[in-house]
């Protein structure tokens, strides 16, 4: 009776966050909706849905690495629940606050079976292993794009790559570790993974963020056929470190279009760029949602199946 009060409850506060994050997302691009109108009805629409495409591809391998995390940290799990994890619990980041995320994947990896602390410990250490490739990814594309083009203002957040690195080594998270136990009053059972496997943890991000970068190109192709990848994929790689440092936004909604806008530069018209910024944001949305959904209805398979098991 318990659990199913719980599992009820649990229903319900998904719902009204996922009603909350709507509601942000939609504020925030309402008001810029007019100026792009008459740039979508003419439109390419293959490169679109090939932008459609290319940012499934870069969510799913975003998702991927979690179980990487998760075998570094000593859990074993499924490749096949970990994504679909990761997709209901990412749902989160459009609520403001960097934790709902964190929260909302954790919370299902421990529901799956996985220790508490270690399934917490992998969100985090996935989730600066993301950013910490898209700071990489960066550092080596600017000589080639913004140094001779575009707003460089935002390139402060690569001062975070290299305390990021570092902040990877495993005696820096042996200590980190040991102050955790300290405040929770009670042994985290979690494996510290050395540095050099962390660092490959963040190599594994890197085609992530080409397939984002490559997903917003095709999306800006779609209203200038001109553009080229070096134009707007480092721009938009940058622009997501910048939503992704200001956690507050909720999934960095109205920062990293107004990012994306000035890394790209005069090369475009101002109302193009806002247009490719607005739409390459609801293509990631619709991928996400869609992710989600195709998540929950695998969830809830899962465990009608466990519970049919439980029963016999």
């Amino acid at each position: 009776m318990k659990s199913s009060r719980a599992a009820r409850l649990s229903t319900a506060v998904g719902i009204i966050i996922a009603i909350a994050a709507g509601i942000f997302v939609f504020r925030a691009i309402a008001s810029q909706w007019t100026a792009v109108r008459t740039s979508l009805a003419h439109a390419d629409v293959e490169w679109l849905v090939a932008g459609v495409i290319v940012a499934c591809l870069a969510m799913v391998a975003v998702a991927v690495p979690w179980r990487r995390a998760l075998v570094l940290l000593g859990v074993e799990t499924s490749l096949h629940n970990t994504v679909v994890w990761y997709f209901i619990g990412e749902i989160g980041k459009y609520v403001p606050g960097g934790i709902w995320p964190i929260l909302g994947r954790g919370e299902l990896a421990r529901r799956g079976g996985l220790q508490r602390s270690a399934a917490y410990a992998s969100v985090v250490l996935s989730l600066g292993a993301l950013y910490l490739s898209a700071m990489l990814v960066t550092a080596v594309l600017v000589p080639l794009r913004f140094l001779d083009a575009g707003d460089t203002s935002a390139l402060w957040v690569l001062v975070l790559l290299p305390i990021g690195l570092l902040a990877l080594h495993h005696r820096v998270l042996e200590w980190l570790l040991a102050r955790a136990e300290r405040l929770f009053r009670r042994e985290l059972k979690i494996q510290v993974p050395a540095w050099s496997a962390s660092l490959g943890l963040v190599a594994r991000y890197v085609p992530s963020w080409l397939l984002i970068g490559t997903a917003t190109w095709c999306i800006a192709r779609a209203f200038d056929p001109s553009v080229g990848w070096m134009t707007i994929a480092p721009a938009a790689v940058l622009s997501w470190i910048v939503g992704f440092v200001l956690v507050p936004v909720p999934g960095g909604v109205g920062v990293r279009e107004a990012a994306f806008v000035a890394l790209v530069g005069s090369s475009i018209p101002s109302s193009t760029r806002a247009t490719i910024a607005i739409v390459a944001r609801l293509t990631f949305m619709l991928v996400d949602a869609a992710g989600a959904a195709i998540g929950a209805a695998q969830w809830r398979r899962t465990q009608r199946r466990a519970d049919g098991v439980a029963g016999a």
